[in-house]
């Protein structure tokens, strides 16, 4: 089972227990399939921050070592002849997609697509990040985001291409994109936008009497947390399965007829929410189509 010290390598369409997977200490690029991390300093616009551009073959690339070579977000932009942040949409990463290994795999699905994407981490207030009361095709009980009054719960502000937004979405299933308006999200940095997107599914898992957090995501919620391996544990005894655990673990993602006997208990144990803060939107912007300001 994997708890702590989940392997960067693996994502959870390797393995459900790694959902929603290793998560970076600091805010990074994406590309290439690698990370390259970003320096974070405070009350410095985005597209001013500066990138250890990492000349290695490993998927952490720079987020342990630094590198000699350092561009602003900008000036690896235009060296690479890509989309301007100006021209990119902020859409909030708070499950998988954050896994290096998720993300790769995502990615595969279209190799003729760029995979620059930038990764701030942020904070938002009175949302937590909990487990869904569904099945995922890969055998995990993902994660929504839902109200929580009181809760801060760091959560990822990524800024995509409208291409690479329309492939995300065709991995999201019966999720739909809504819009933040107020003003309860701020990078660490200390900037915020106008509008940022997220994918919602007003469905979590209600386990005696509450909502469940994930434990791999930080945050502070009165909310109690678990790992998903303990999640699974759960589900398994249950639905009363006396195999192994591994052979529960196979039989989530390939059986279907198991896949829907568990959707049909996880449906008796869902509690609907409507989250006031996440409205439908008009439309998707970029950010030059939005306000923003820092600290």
């Amino acid at each position: 089972m994997y708890r702590e010290n989940k392997p960067i390598h693996i994502g959870p369409y390797d393995h459900p227990d790694i959902y929603p997977g290793p998560r970076p200490s600091s805010s990074f690029v994406y590309h290439n399939g690698k990370a390259h991390r970003i320096d974070e300093q405070q009350n410095v616009p985005i597209e001013e921050q500066v990138v250890q551009y990492s000349m290695g073959e490993e998927v952490t690339g720079t987020l342990s070592f630094s590198s000699p070579t350092k561009l602003t977000v900008n000036e690896l932009l235009k060296s690479e002849g890509l989309t301007s942040i100006e021209d990119r949409i902020p859409l909030l990463a708070y499950g998988s997609n954050v896994c290096l290994a998720q993300l790769k795999y995502k990615f595969s699905l279209n190799p003729d697509l760029n995979d620059f994407i930038l990764f701030f981490r942020a904070n938002i207030v009175d949302t937590d990040v909990v487990a869904g009361s569904f099945l995922a095709p890969y055998g995990a009980l993902p994660a929504v985001i839902a109200p929580v009054t009181g809760a801060k719960t760091e959560v990822w502000v990524t800024f995509v291409e409208r291409e690479q937004l329309e492939l995300l979405n065709r991995t999201e299933g019966s999720y739909v994109l809504r819009e933040h308006q107020g003003e309860k999200l701020m990078l660490t940095t200390g900037e915020r936008f106008e509008r940022v997107y997220a994918y919602y599914y007003p469905h979590a898992l209600l386990r005696e009497g509450s909502m469940v957090r994930f434990m791999d995501i930080p945050g502070q919620s009165p909310l109690p947390s678990m790992w998903q391996a303990d999640l699974l544990n759960e589900l398994k005894g249950l639905m009363g399965y006396e195999g192994h655990r591994e052979e529960f673990i196979h039989e989530l993602r390939w059986n279907s007829i198991l896949q829907s006997k568990v959707s049909t208990l996880l449906a008796g144990m869902e509690e609907k929410f409507d989250h006031s803060d996440w409205v439908e939107p008009t439309g998707f912007h970029t950010l030059k189509e939005m306000k923003r300001s820092c600290k």
